[in-house]
C-alpha cells in the first residue's frame, strides 16, 4: 500500500514538473516537449557551448562588480537585459557576468535566437548593420568623448577617451579623428565580413579553447585560430597575408604615438592614463586631441590592425605626423 502511494506522489510531482516547465504558454503534451527538448536534450550540445562559454572572458566577468549606471549595461547581465528594454541598464543589486541569458532567452522565445539584431547607432552617429554581431556591437563600441573633439579641448579626466572596445566602430572604418587633408581607407573586412564578429570569433570551436562561445582567436598556447579566416572568397591560406606581419607593423605605429604623446606630456608613461584632472586640466588643440584619442582608440581595439588594417594605417599615420610637425 505504501508503495502505492509513493509511486502515485511521484507521478504527481512529475506532472507538476511538466506543468511548470510549460507554465502559463499552453505547451503542454507533444507541442511542450518539443519546445523543451531543445535546450533540455541528450546530445552534448549545450555541454560544449556551456564548458567554451566557462573559458571565455565573458565568464571570467572580471568587471561585473561595475554595477553603476551606465557602466552596468554592458558589465553586467542583469544591467544589458535591461538596457535593451529600457535604454538604461541602472544599477542592478545582484549583478552577474555576461552569460547565456544576456544574449539568449530561450524560455520566451522557445528558441536560441539573440535578443537583438537590430542595428546600432555609433558615437560617430554611423549605424552598425552587420547581421548577428549587431548584438555585439551594444556594447563593443566607443563612447563618445566628454569633451568631443572638434576644438580646441579642455580634458579634466585621466580617462578620458573612446574606452574599452571599439571593435564595431573599427571594423565598419567608423570614429577615428579624421585630421584636415587624410582620408582613410578600409580594408575588405569592412564591406566582405558581413555578420561581423562571429565569423571569426566563433568560427569551428575547437574543444573550449577557441571559437564557439569562447570568441578566442588566440589560444592559451598562444596557438591561433584561423579557421574563420580561410574561407572560400576571404584568405585561402591566413599564412600567404602575413597577419602576423601587419599585427608587428600596426604595433610599432601604436608605440610611435604613445611615444610622441609621453613626450608631449599628453599621457603619462607609467599609468598610461591622460595627465589631466579637474584641477589640473589638460588643455589640447582640436588636432592634438585627434591625436590622443586615436591613439587610445586603436590601441584599445587590441587586434592590431586585424580588424580593420587599411584603417588602422591611415589613422595613425596621420596622427604621428601631426604631432611630429
Amino acid at each position: 500500500m505504501k508503495s502505492r502511494i509513493f509511486i502515485i506522489m511521484g507521478l504527481a510531482a512529475a506532472a507538476l514538473l511538466v506543468v511548470g516547465c510549460s507554465g502559463e504558454r499552453g505547451l503542454q503534451g507533444d507541442s511542450g516537449t518539443a519546445e523543451c527538448i531543445q535546450c533540455h536534450s541528450d546530445n552534448t550540445t549545450i555541454v560544449a557551448i556551456s564548458h567554451q562559454w566557462e573559458n571565455s572572458i565573458h565568464a571570467a566577468g572580471g568587471n561585473f562588480d561595475h554595477n553603476n549606471s551606465p557602466c552596468a549595461d554592458c558589465h553586467t547581465s542583469e544591467g544589458f537585459v535591461e538596457f535593451l528594454a529600457s535604454g538604461s541598464g541602472g544599477s542592478p543589486e545582484n549583478p552577474s557576468s555576461i552569460g547565456c541569458f544576456t544574449c539568449h532567452e530561450p524560455h520566451t522565445n522557445h528558441n536560441f535566437n539573440l535578443r537583438t539584431a537590430e542595428p546600432v547607432t555609433l558615437a560617430s552617429g554611423a549605424v552598425y548593420d552587420k547581421g548577428l554581431s549587431n548584438l555585439c556591437a551594444n556594447c563593443h563600441h566607443a563612447r563618445p568623448t566628454s569633451p568631443l573633439i572638434g576644438e580646441p579641448t579642455s580634458i579634466t579626466s585621466s580617462r578620458w577617451g573612446p574606452h574599452h572596445g571599439p571593435h564595431a566602430d573599427i571594423l565598419s572604418g567608423n570614429g577615428a579623428y579624421v585630421f584636415a587633408g587624410y582620408t582613410y581607407g578600409n580594408s575588405s573586412h569592412t564591406t566582405g565580413v558581413t555578420e561581423g564578429c562571429p565569423t571569426c570569433h566563433m568560427a569551428t570551436a575547437f574543444g573550449d579553447l577557441g571559437g564557439g562561445h569562447t570568441m578566442n582567436v588566440t589560444y592559451d598556447d598562444g596557438e591561433e585560430l584561423v579557421a574563420g579566416c580561410n574561407t572560400s572568397g576571404c584568405h585561402s591560406d591566413l599564412e600567404e597575408f602575413n597577419y602576423n606581419g601587419v599585427q608587428d607593423s600596426v604595433e610599432v605605429l601604436i608605440e610611435s604615438l604613445h611615444t610622441l604623446l609621453v613626450e608631449a606630456g599628453y599621457v603619462d608613461s607609467t599609468t598610461g592614463l591622460v595627465r589631466a584632472s579637474s584641477g589640473s586640466p589638460l588643455v589640447l588643440t582640436a588636432d592634438q586631441a585627434g591625436a590622443l584619442f586615436n591613439f587610445y582608440f586603436f590601441e584599445e581595439d587590441r587586434s592590431m590592425g586585424v580588424h580593420n588594417t587599411n584603417y588602422a594605417f591611415d589613422a595613425l599615420n596621420a596622427s604621428i605626423e601631426s604631432l611630429s610637425d
